[in-house]
């Protein structure tokens, strides 16, 4: 998965309305009350939102984590069940991206958080007049308490008897089942034990243990993991497939900076 990151300083204006804007960021609500109602933990918020509405497809991938910082804070204090928040995002010598987030309730009480885009999947790009519900690129996402979860990595999509160690404690992280998130590390020293791992297999179980360390906030240890993976890139920088587990250590570093 090869990943852009450039960094563009934009000034960040806070309004008298409670939530941040910027020369080129526009946020729009009904409602401007902070119900502060989606509880999903930051860390979900912030990996599964960065990668899926700036990196993937090339959406905005100069933003810069003040910018996509803005706008996770303003999901966070606005969307509900009743009230939609509105995205614009200018872009120069294209047309405008826009996101809108909805909550949606489904009859039987599940939460689903959804990000519509005028993204246009088949033609790559933004499009003016687009049916933004449904024709365009669109992510959607399970709430369960401060759990989020990618439908993808719901654990009845995963089957985790056959599965290595390394995916499994991956798993067990980004999944639904609040019961799995204590299994993460245990697996993954288990895993980072074997003596035949290649360094790539390392590298990814080292990143793993990182995003964990993100979602139980042990700062130390954040710092300490950070720098020992960048040590290991450096130590095996004459291997030519590791390009893409750079990329994602880069995502991953650009995620630790918007949760500080």
């Amino acid at each position: 998965m090869q990943r852009k990151i450039i960094t563009l300083l934009l000034l960040v204006i806070f309004t008298t309305f409670g939530y941040t804007q910027s020369e080129k960021i526009n946020i729009k609500t009904d409602h401007l009350t902070e119900v502060n109602y989606l509880k999903a933990n930051d860390f979900y918020l912030t990996h599964y939102l960065y990668i899926d509405l700036f990196l993937r497809e090339n959406l905005f991938p100069e933003a810069n984590s003040e910018d996509v910082s803005s706008i996770l804070k303003a999901l966070k204090k606005y969307v509900s069940v009743e009230n939609k928040l509105d995205i614009e995002i200018e872009k120069p010598g294209k047309r405008n991206y826009l996101i809108r987030f909805v909550i949606l309730k489904k009859d039987d009480g599940t939460e689903l958080l959804i990000a519509f885009t005028n993204w246009s999947v088949k033609d790559k790009k933004f499009e003016k007049d687009i049916k933004m519900e449904n024709d365009s690129y669109t992510r959607w996402y399970f709430l369960n308490g401060n759990k989020m979860t990618y439908r993808k990595d719901m654990s009845n999509q995963n089957d985790y008897l056959n599965i290595n160690k390394s995916d499994l404690a991956n798993a067990y992280l980004f999944d639904e089942l609040y019961d799995n998130d204590s299994e993460v590390k245990n697996t993954i020293d288990a895993y980072l034990n074997q003596s035949d791992l290649s360094v790539s297999d390392k590298i990814m179980a080292n990143l793993i243990l990182l995003k964990y360390q993100i979602f139980k906030t042990e700062n130390d240890n954040v710092t300490k993991q950070t720098k020992y993976i960048t040590e290991l890139f450096e130590k095996n920088k004459s291997e030519s497939n590791l390009r893409g587990l750079q990329a994602a250590f880069d995502a991953t570093k650009f995620q630790i900076e918007l949760m500080k």
